[in-house]
């Protein structure tokens, strides 16, 4: 009985110890402990693709001390531990099975090591951003010494001692990696790994050419971009912008396709692929850079019209439908909408009735506060530019009677030079077909009234023309126009 009572009461102290373990390990909890911290908040945060959500505001449990736990798990990712009121941080790692640990650091030397216990994965990644810091500290003051005037020698000694330091972060990288390659910590060590392009023959220009898109077409082979807990980290984020805006040809075509492998790659039931197809979306929709709508035409088209994004609420994606429906006709490199107009005296005039090199399309209207501020450049444009062949076709977006307005205030601006038109009864649609709903509107059209430039300002008139003939932008009309 004695015998009995003691394997009961054996197994039953497992079993507590067992289950304890479990319990105690649901949920998380993260200890933070910062030396001469005086704040008695903390804010902790973390990383989601360009922007840093706030988690909570910890109160301190005594000086330095702070506490985040619960019985439900965080998101992988990034978090930081915010200092106030300086807004300096510390990073650390959560991954799905590493929630439980404590961190030390010190306010006065955040830059010093940030030490963990009970981490599975912070010290090794901890370890390899302090290991890499250093070589490429030492890399950069190698670097320097080769651009110095110095003798053959020495040279090959600094580049044996660069190409050694390289070596020796790669084996570094491969070695914490092996440490825990299933996790986010290998993932983000992943991200910076490149793969070596092979020897390549030609000229300098061909090498070079060679290269590059060797490193565009195996940029992303080391990291699986469809990893979710990679949606938290900003080096997810800066490493898909930097393939989209250095790697892909800054043309509609090179941006389009970069967007499609991107996504690709991301697989569309991933959260990678819903957030990052919306935040593309707004970016280029949004974009100062002239011409980037055409992106936006082709994500909405290739991805929302087609049932891709299925979060998206049927009024929003019906209204975001109908504006790339509008769109289409006034990307760069169309031709520009048949409008027909008519001339003071009630002569009729289309917009292709116009013979020249170069066509500016102004669209306006005397009421409008900023039409009267683009007036003076649009003046001062003609006067340089009327003896070229350059038309000015001006359409004032009065209706009916109102248009009496428009003829008059032509007449006290002294802008009978131009082809002035109206549309008194709207049959043409112009207003509609140009997106002119507000004024002004610019837009240059070539010879033969394809669209070369839009939707800039009129004070860049005198900037942007001999720029247009220096780079034959006017045979290039679809290219991207990194200008604001």
């Amino acid at each position: 009985m004695i015998k009995s009572s003691l394997k009961c009461s054996l197994g039953l102290l497992i079993y507590l110890l067992v289950y304890g373990h479990s319990v105690a390990q649901t949920g998380h909890k993260v200890e933070i402990s910062l030396k001469n911290y005086q704040s008695s908040q903390l804010v902790l945060a973390h990383e989601f693709l360009n922007r840093y959500p706030v988690v909570d505001t910890l109160q301190a449990l005594s000086p330095g001390k702070f506490v985040h736990e619960s019985t439900e798990k965080l998101d992988a990712g990034v978090y930081l531990a915010v200092l106030l009121p300086e807004n300096e941080y510390v990073s650390f790692i959560i991954d799905n099975d590493d929630q439980h640990f404590k961190l030390t650091a010190d306010a006065n030397a955040l830059f010093n090591a940030t030490s963990f216990e009970n981490s599975k994965y912070n010290n090794v990644y901890q370890d390899y951003l302090r290991y890499s810091n250093e070589v490429v500290n030492s890399l950069g003051a190698l670097n320097e010494k080769l651009r110095e005037d110095i003798d053959e020698g020495t040279r090959a000694q600094i580049v044996s001692s660069f190409n050694e330091k390289l070596a020796s972060l790669e084996s570094h990288r491969t070695n914490q990696i092996n440490k825990a390659p299933n996790s986010l910590a290998a993932q983000l060590i992943r991200m910076e790994i490149e793969t070596p392009v092979p020897n390549i023959q030609g000229s300098q220009e061909e090498v070079m050419q060679k290269k590059f898109e060797f490193r565009r077409n195996h940029y992303f082979d080391n990291v699986d971009i469809s990893d979710e807990r990679l949606l938290n980290t900003e080096a997810f984020f800066n490493k898909v912008f930097f393939y989209l805006e250095e790697l892909s040809p800054q043309n509609i075509a090179g941006i389009n396709a970069g967007i499609d492998k991107v996504l690709s790659l991301m697989k569309s039931d991933t959260k990678n692929f819903k957030y990052f197809l919306d935040h593309i979306m707004l970016e280029y929709a949004s974009s100062d850079y002239i011409g980037m709508d055409a992106v936006y035409v082709h994500v909405v088209d290739t991805y929302y019209a087609k049932g891709m994004a299925p979060w998206v609420k049927e009024e929003d994606l019906n209204e975001m439908i109908e504006d790339v429906r509008k769109r289409k006709p006034l990307l760069l490199g169309n031709p520009a909408p048949i409008i027909d107009m008519e001339l003071k005296d009630g002569t009729p005039i289309a917009l292709y009735d116009v013979d020249a090199p170069v066509t500016i399309l102004y669209l306006w209207q005397p009421s409008c506060s900023h039409c009267k501020a683009s007036m003076p450049y649009m003046k001062s444009f003609w006067e340089k530019y009327k003896d070229t062949g350059v038309k000015i076709f001006s359409g004032c977006t009065k209706v009916g009677a109102k248009t009496e307005d428009c003829w008059k205030y032509i007449e006290e601006n002294d802008l009978g030079e131009w082809i002035n038109t109206v549309d008194k009864d709207l049959s043409s649609r112009f207003v509609q077909k140009y997106m002119a709903e507000k004024t002004p509107k610019l837009f240059i059209l070539d010879a033969n009234k394809k669209i070369i430039l839009k939707d800039f300002d009129a004070s860049q008139l005198e900037e942007i023309m001999p720029a247009l003939f220096e780079s034959n932008r006017l045979e290039k009309p679809n290219s991207v126009i990194k200008s604001k």
